[in-house]
């Protein structure tokens, strides 16, 4: 008897037949009865695949009773979409049917199916549809997605406004709507409209026979003294043009870290302008085409290397570390708003090395090294409370690994484990379903590391450099989480390891370390869309075991 046999081609096998009996409604058990069509389908594999059918045929209700379930809210095509993806792993998703099997695969709870439809979304997300997709994404709690629309549209605020979302919503009953039009833009900020852009939007209300004259008396004063000629010609002073405040600059920081045994709290700023790394912000607020001004970055209040960090909504949370002596439980967060510091709660156990990340809004904890072993307990922030609540934890401990937010699932990669006699370098990787509480294997790395760069970009996952045990690397490999497969793409020009790693400009930064023989004070970034390498301004101090974050600082933009 041979053991251990596995066909990996039988999976795919069995979803096929599972498929043509469904199709050909072979041995099938249940009727779901939509608007407009009657669907048969198999009891067993809907329960399979979904708890809410789960529930629901096996818990005696009157559908598992009369084997029989009425959805009248829900279309045929809506439902063979669904039902498709869940005996083949498929979906035919267009912008006109992805809100609705959204929609539907939450209510389902097909978590993976919700993935999907968030990633074509994404991918999808454009000025016009920008703000509808922010609200069905926080209706079905699909956080990232909420975040990424929402950015859109503020990043281009003036666009948004002259789409035609409040002349269709004027049109649709004229009579009663356009005597409310007057109350409504003037809620809206006109500041934030340049002389063009209120042309275009005075036209849109006359073309559709809505410019009213109270209307008139709100939209066309264009106020040309104030906002200078309306040509966009410069031959005017900067003083007399208005600025508005929706525009932001995208900085990188780095932090913490280790700089010849000499453990650093301070940061380090780069920005656009900028001719070097500065332990300051830029002020664009006040002068917004100059960084003669600027902001001093506040040190943290506890120095760290190897500590986890996160970013969410501006705001960086550094979690844990070491100092030269003990390992911390300490966490603090910086606002780039207000250039301040704050404590948070400790962690449940101090450690160093550790892993944190952002998912739909909440922060999650794990991994990392205390003085007795090594962790894989998942902590969660409870921001109200101000406490840390456990989750299920990994399935392997390790340290010096990295962590990532990826539709809707958290990646951990790589990483310093205990095997019995010593520590190693792995190639293990897992994910984690929030919604299930699970930690499931993927693809391992082709390469093991620790004190790596793990980041995403472009909706795939990054593993760059690192330590394999015996060497320092300079290897990237990039994951796909659709096909479940690590492919390696252009190597680094440094070797480093326990560096910082952050994405900015569509460019991701690698940024100090060490080289195996020296600390490096070096940085460059890489473009996804060439595969290469390239070299940037290197920071002011040499360290190693820091940590980089892309924030936004608020600025200014003319009008």
């Amino acid at each position: 008897m041979v053991e251990g046999v596995e066909d990996g081609g039988w999976p795919a096998t069995l979803t096929r037949g599972l498929h043509e009996t469904w199709q050909s409604q072979l041995f099938t058990d249940l009727i779901i009865k939509t608007q407009d069509e009657v669907i048969h389908a198999h009891k067993v594999i809907l329960a399979a695949a979904s708890p809410y059918f789960r529930a629901m045929l096996s818990g005696g209700l009157l559908e598992g009773r009369t084997q029989t379930l009425v959805l009248e809210d829900v279309t045929g095509a809506i439902l063979n979409t669904v039902l498709t993806y869940i005996y083949t792993g498929q979906a035919t998703l267009t912008e006109h049917n992805v809100q609705d099997v959204l929609t539907l695969a939450d209510y389902f709870q097909i978590h993976a199916l919700k993935k999907l439809c968030c990633y074509y979304l994404k991918n999808h997300l454009v000025m016009q549809t920008c703000l509808n997709v922010y609200e069905v994404a926080t209706l079905h709690r699909c956080y990232d997605l909420a975040a990424d629309a929402l950015a859109l549209a503020c990043s281009q605020f003036s666009e948004v406004l002259v789409q035609p979302g409040v002349t269709r919503w004027a049109s649709q009953d004229p009579a009663e709507r356009q005597k409310w039009l007057p109350a409504l833009i003037q809620k809206i900020d006109l500041g934030f409209l340049n002389t063009q852009t209120r042309i275009k939007w005075v036209a849109s209300f006359e073309e559709n026979h809505l410019l009213s004259e109270d209307l008139k008396h709100i939209l066309i004063p264009l106020e040309i003294n104030s906002y200078g000629l309306e040509d966009g010609s410069d031959n005017q002073k900067e003083s007399t043009r208005k600025t508005r405040h929706n525009s932001q600059e995208e900085v990188l920081l780095v932090m913490g870290g280790d700089s010849n045994g000499r453990i650093l709290g301070n940061i380090e700023c780069f920005a656009l302008g900028f001719s070097s790394w500065r332990c300051s912000l830029p002020d664009v607020a006040a002068h917004p085409h100059s960084h003669n001004e600027y902001q001093v970055l506040p040190v943290m209040e506890s120095p760290r290397a190897y500590c986890a960090v996160a970013t969410h909504n501006n705001l960086v949370y550094v979690l844990g570390g070491q100092t030269n002596k003990n390992f911390l439980a300490s966490c603090e967060c910086y606002s780039v708003l207000t250039n301040t510091w704050r404590q948070l709660c400790d962690l449940p156990v101090p450690v160093h090395g550790a892993t944190a990340a952002f998912l739909d809004g909440t922060l999650y904890f794990t991994g990392g090294k205390s003085e007795q072993r090594y962790h894989n307990e998942l902590w969660v922030y409870d921001e109200h409370h101000d406490t840390w609540v456990t989750r299920k934890s990994l399935t392997v401990a390790r340290g010096h690994g990295g962590m990532v937010a990826l539709h809707g699932s958290l990646y951990v990669v790589g990483g310093m484990c205990y095997n019995g006699i010593r520590s190693q370098a792995v190639t293990l990787c897992e994910k984690y379903d929030p919604g299930s509480d699970t930690w499931v294997p993927i693809a391992p790395l082709g390469q093991a590391r620790a004190y790596l760069g793990v980041t995403v970009i472009h909706d795939q996952l990054y593993a760059i450099g690192g330590y394999n045990g015996s060497r320092w690397l300079s290897c990237v490999e990039r994951y796909d989480p659709l096909r479940d497969q690590w492919t390696s793409v252009s190597p680094m020009i440094s070797t480093r390891s326990s560096f910082g790693v952050t994405v900015s400009h569509g460019r991701i930064f690698c940024l100090g370390g060490f080289s195996g023989e020296s600390l490096l004070n070096t940085a460059e970034k890489y473009n996804p869309r060439t595969n290469m390498w390239h070299c940037v301004q290197s920071m002011q101090l040499r360290r190693y075991g820091l940590v980089a974050a892309t924030v936004c600082v608020p600025g200014t933009a003319r009008v």
